[in-house]
This record gives structure tokens, C-alpha cells and sequence, in this order.
């Protein structure tokens, strides 16, 4: 039986993306668990092969496993002691990774702008399909993030379209093994009438959460504004940006939309998406 102890950190890769695989050394090793490195290809309609006398799906296999290749001699040199697992599937990327989600701990991808056009064509854009789909929280790695550069708190945002509890649990789970300090923001709509006992059901949840997490210093803060305006500047100097995914399915895909081509791809630091149900 799998159990959240044992699940891995999978790494949906798709090209040279050290970012992302650092980022994923870092969780596993924290954790004390293995990294799962996934690679999805696609052939695209093509009579060409067949002329030159060539065999395309083994050369787009051949090419991802080149992928997967050099992002082990890149975890080689890294050196860690996290279990390495590779997997080279033929298949659509977004749907490929939704399944693999449901058997990871986190799902750690880039942006979707960080792939060539023809890539996208092709493999779809996995960033904002995981975001609205994956069973597990979905962490997107900025192209050419380093550690270093970010600060150390971490940052969590819940509004009334968001189920709470996961992305706080996350945030704290999160917090606690990095030691890192954690800002709580409830945010709220100006026009929203039942603004203030909105917040006091959530100032509620957040204090049972910092009542059985003593280890984690942090503030819970109240903001009215937009979630999009509000996570741009929430992110900067964070290490992480942990957002909650709606829990209503006819809204969901509108608002991952947005989250992805407005939050995702400007954010300077990873940004998670997290279920609503997450722990339970």
C-alpha cells in the first residue's frame, strides 16, 4: 500500500530543466524519499519518416531518452542520496502526469513557456492542465530559479472560491520541515458583504492550525483586493507561493486559467497549487 511516507516527488520534465530538478532534490531529500523523473513524448502526423526510411517513434524515443539521461548525470553530480526512478512513456504529457499524480507526494513541473512552440503543439500545456487536474499539489519551478536568489518564508493565500484545509495543511507541513517562517493571507473581495465574517471563519482554521504546528512562526493577515493582483507582489522575496484550487468543478478551469497565464508564468518563485482535499 502506498502511503504519503512513501510516495515519491515526481518530476515531469521535458527538456534540459535544472530548476525543477533541483527544486525536486530538495523535497525528496527532505523527506527522505525518492524522486520519480517522468517523460512523456508524442509523435506528431508525419509521412516523412516513412520516405527517408526512418524510424520516427524510435527517434522521439531515443530523444526523450536523452532527456531523461542527462537529468540523471545531472542529479549524479548533484549527488544525492534521494532513490532515482525514470520513466519514458508514449503519450499526451498533461494526461500522462494527471496519472502519475495520483501516486506522488508533489508534482514538480516548469512553466509552460519554458517549452518551444513545437514541444507545446504537441505535448499540450501540462502547467495549467496539473493545475486544474492533478490529485497531488502541483509545484511550478520558474526557468532558471535558484535557491539562493529567493528568501526563506513561505507564503499561503485562501479566499471564499478555495477549500482551505489542503493548501494550509501544505503550507504548514511545508514549513515545518524547511523551518521557514509562513504568512497566512485571506483574501477577499471589497464588493464581498460577508467580508468579515468570511475571515473570522478562516482567522479560526488558521489558529488551530499555528495551535498544532508550534514549531511554525508565522502571521495570518487579512487583504481585500483580487487574488491575481494580490499573489504578484505576495511572491516577491518569498520561497514559496501556495495557492488553493476551487473546489467547484464549473469554475475550476476559468480560474486555473487565469492562475496559470497570470500568476504562473510572472511569479519569481515556485508556485504550488494545492487540492482542496490535500491530507484528507
Amino acid at each position: 500500500m502506498t502511503t504519503l511516507d512513501n510516495r515519491p516527488v515526481a518530476v515531469g520534465i521535458a527538456s534540459r530543466q535544472p530548476a525543477i530538478l533541483e527544486y525536486a532534490v530538495r523535497e525528496a531529500e527532505r523527506a527522505g524519499c525518492s524522486i520519480r523523473i517522468i517523460h512523456a513524448y508524442s509523435v506528431p502526423p508525419s509521412a516523412m519518416g516513412s520516405l527517408y526510411g526512418l524510424d520516427v517513434d524510435e527517434a522521439y524515443r531515443a530523444g526523450g531518452q536523452d532527456v531523461l539521461d542527462e537529468a540523471v548525470g545531472h542529479l549524479s553530480q548533484r549527488r544525492t542520496a534521494a532513490p532515482v526512478e525514470i520513466v519514458l512513456t508514449h503519450g499526451f504529457a498533461p494526461s500522462v502526469l494527471e496519472a502519475e499524480s495520483a501516486g506522488a507526494r508533489v508534482m514538480v513541473i516548469g512553466p509552460d513557456d519554458a517549452k518551444p512552440w513545437y514541444i507545446r503543439l504537441f505535448e499540450g500545456r501540462s502547467a495549467r492542465h496539473l493545475a486544474a487536474h492533478s490529485e497531488c499539489p502541483v509545484v511550478v519551478v520558474p526557468n532558471g530559479w535558484d535557491a539562493s536568489d529567493g528568501g526563506t518564508s513561505i507564503v499561503v493565500m485562501v479566499d471564499g472560491e478555495r477549500q482551505a484545509h489542503g493548501p494550509l495543511k501544505f503550507a504548514f507541513d511545508t514549513a515545518s520541515a524547511r523551518g521557514a517562517e509562513l504568512t497566512v493571507l485571506h483574501v477577499a473581495s471589497p464588493e464581498e458583504g460577508a467580508y468579515e465574517p468570511q475571515w473570522d471563519a478562516i482567522r479560526r482554521v488558521v489558529d488551530s492550525f499555528f495551535d498544532r504546528h508550534p514549531e511554525v512562526r508565522g502571521v495570518s493577515q487579512a487583504v481585500k483586493g483580487d487574488v491575481r493582483e494580490t499573489a504578484l507582489p505576495a511572491a516577491e522575496g518569498a520561497a514559496l507561493l501556495i495557492i488553493g484550487r476551487p473546489h467547484e468543478r464549473r469554475i475550476r478551469s476559468f480560474l486555473m486559467d487565469l492562475l496559470t497565464q497570470e500568476i504562473l508564468a510572472e511569479a519569481g518563485c515556485p508556485v504550488a497549487i494545492v487540492p482542496g482535499a490535500y491530507g484528507d
